[in-house]
């Protein structure tokens, strides 16, 4: 479990690059859609090529669950990004972070609805503490909350595909699984197709002009680095905030199940903070180090929680006896 929980971390870290390195962008002139067009190209070519050149037998596993990739595509890439994007245009930064990032209490309440699996007392109080001390770290970060109805359905939807994310990628399968199910698709190669399929669908939706794009060659002021090429900013976003990002998380949610990766999941928004506070000069309050505190502490709880219901519980096979059940049974 430990394996997985660092690499959750880097996922959540990566995931934090895409605000200190998007908001110059959008200085520039780029649009929203724009942005997050081009950082899903970027991160399909540099997940799908190397797979294409050594890992053919991996993407044949899309062929097994072609509902479960789309869906991915869907709700766990275009519908996140385009979503929250869309939600803070309407309203508030906070609002949108707390609503989108109530996803792990989501997962919580599908897995105990589904598979009867209920959560513990200490996976329960994890997740109170840790939501205080997000939204101690998004109300520390951003003014006066502003609400409307407009706002409030784009955050729902980011909600509903973070969620869909940390469910839809236990459908992946662990590389050395080789007795895997039919049903299941190769972790890597979910990356993979999720991605893709996002970038073909915002592709779609520019060209038919539902979601328009703009974007710009111009120079652009990155921060404490000056200025920059504006495909620096675009390959950091591509290549590591949102490909490294996917990988790492589909990883770590095949390792420590999707309610620890949910929560896990916080850390994205406590780095995007300090990568804030390093590259942008926008500094931690006192606020927002208690709260970050808070985050690791129901975290801590919530791994806990987790452990000794697993403890209780039959394992759900040999090689994997801490992974909840799946997401799907097709």
């Amino acid at each position: 479990m430990g394996r997985g929980i660092v690499i959750a971390l880097i996922s959540g870290f990566a995931f934090a690059m895409s605000g200190p390195f998007g908001k110059p962008l959008l200085a520039a002139g780029w649009s929203p859609a724009g942005v997050v067009l081009v950082r899903l190209w970027i991160a399909a070519l540099v997940t799908l090529i190397p797979m294409l050149i050594v890992a053919r037998g991996r993407l044949a596993t899309l062929r097994r669950a072609p509902f479960t990739v789309v869906a991915y595509g869907l709700l766990a890439v275009v519908a996140v990004q385009l979503a929250y994007f869309n939600a803070i245009a309407h309203m508030s930064v906070t609002v949108a972070l707390l609503i989108e990032f109530s996803a792990p209490l989501l997962v919580l309440v599908y897995l105990w609805a589904r598979f009867g699996k209920r959560p513990s007392v200490g996976t329960t109080v994890g997740a109170v503490v840790a939501v205080a001390g997000l939204f101690a770290v998004v109300t520390a970060a951003s003014g006066g909350a502003e609400v409307s109805i407009t706002g409030l359905v784009w955050a729902f939807v980011s909600l509903v595909g973070l969620a869909a994310y940390f469910l839809l990628a236990e459908d992946g399968t662990r590389p050395e699984d080789d007795d895997a199910p039919s049903g299941t698709v190769d972790q890597l190669a979910l990356a993979a197709g999720g991605l893709l399929v996002g970038a073909l669908t915002l592709t779609a939706t520019s060209l038919a002009g539902l979601t328009p794009v703009r974007t710009s060659t111009a120079p652009v002021v990155l921060g404490s680095l000056g200025t920059v090429p504006w495909w620096v900013p675009a390959v950091v976003i591509g290549a590591v905030a949102t490909g490294l990002a996917y990988v790492a998380g589909i990883l770590a949610i095949n390792l420590v199940g999707p309610t620890l990766a949910s929560f896990l999941g916080f850390s994205e928004v406590v780095a995007a903070a300090v990568v804030a506070w390093v590259m942008l000069g926008e500094a931690l309050t006192p606020v927002q180090i208690v709260g970050a505190v808070a985050i690791v502490a129901g975290v801590i709880a919530v791994k806990r929680g987790e452990r000794r219901s697993t403890a209780s519980a039959a394992p759900a096979s040999p090689r994997d006896g801490s992974r909840t059940p799946p997401a799907r049974t097709a």
